[in-house]
């Protein structure tokens, strides 16, 4: 009689193990900032994956550290040809056609701005604001027209051009994080990686996933889609936060956060970059009618 149990009960135990519909969670760091990624089946992801992917952006696009190859090719000579990686090329694809979409808004070649306001890993003690002869300057070094891409080759016109992915770079990596697990099968999961998401599918009997916190408006549902923050409240220099205009070669002044909602988050993110710009561009534009 014993023996007529024992199916049951193994049956039971195996299908609490293997809950297709279980929500999963993984946190950790990579980059400079944290992740939490949400999803839903009956198997662990192997979190390795995404150490590797993390490991290898880093290594392309970081500004922070000298050996990447985003540092190692601002630090090169005019004309000097350099083979891209994977991410920079499609990174560089796709902030150029943002940059024609924004009307120059949103900007990866304003490196040279970025080391002249001291921000990222140029920020210094005793810095004071430049002079309007030294954002010019450094405004003529940026822009697409200062880069010559032959196919998976790059290289300068202007030697002081220098590429900076910061305002692209985390919604990007949401996106290529979103790929290792399309990839691998699951359709419902939520990808958080320094503030900017990524939602596809929904969580267990709702529509979507709902998303919020921090510097977003609590409560937004997401399915299939991205949405992205850009603002000031974390780095700033007293009047100028760390946004610069590459329209004008002038950080901002602090502000509101702009929030986008994209099909990608990449896109998400470069938007609100270049939703914040003009924001601030409106802004001054009141306040001369103002005056008038």
């Amino acid at each position: 009689m014993k023996a007529a149990f024992v199916f049951p009960v193994a049956l039971l135990l195996l299908t609490a193990c293997r809950d297709p519909e279980r929500v999963r969670v993984l946190t950790g760091e990579a980059m400079g900032t944290t992740y939490r990624i949400k999803y839903v089946g009956d198997a662990e992801f192997d979190v390795s994956r995404i150490e590797v992917l993390c490991d290898g952006l880093d290594r392309d696009l970081s500004t922070w550290r000298d050996d990447s190859w985003v540092s190692r090719f601002n630090a090169a000579a005019a004309g000097s040809g350099h083979e891209m990686p994977d991410s920079v090329a499609e990174l560089l694809e796709l902030s150029s056609r943002l940059s024609e979409e924004t009307e120059g808004r949103f900007d990866p070649t304003i490196g040279a701005l970025v080391k002249l306001w001291g921000f990222g890993p140029n920020r210094r003690e005793g810095w004071e604001k430049p002079t309007q002869e030294e954002v010019d300057a450094a405004l003529g070094a940026c822009g697409f027209r200062n880069l010559v891409i032959e196919g998976a080759r790059v290289a300068k016109r202007n030697g002081d051009l220098m590429l900076d992915f910061s305002a692209i770079a985390k919604g990007y990596t949401v996106d290529r994080m979103a790929d290792l697990f399309r990839d691998s099968g699951y359709r419902n999961f939520v990808v958080e990686f320094g503030g900017e998401i990524y939602a596809s599918g929904a969580a267990p009997g709702a529509e979507g996933w709902v998303v919020g916190g921090g510097s977003l408006e609590s409560g937004i549902v997401l399915t299939d889609e991205a949405v992205a923050t850009s603002g000031s409240e974390h780095q700033s220099r007293g009047f100028w936060s760390h946004i610069i205009n590459p329209r004008t070669g002038w950080a901002l002044p602090p502000g509101e956060p702009v929030t986008v909602r994209a099909e990608s988050c990449a896109r998400a993110d470069a938007l609100a970059t270049a939703g914040f710009v003009a924001e601030a561009e409106a802004d001054v534009t009141r306040f001369q009618e103002e005056r008038r």
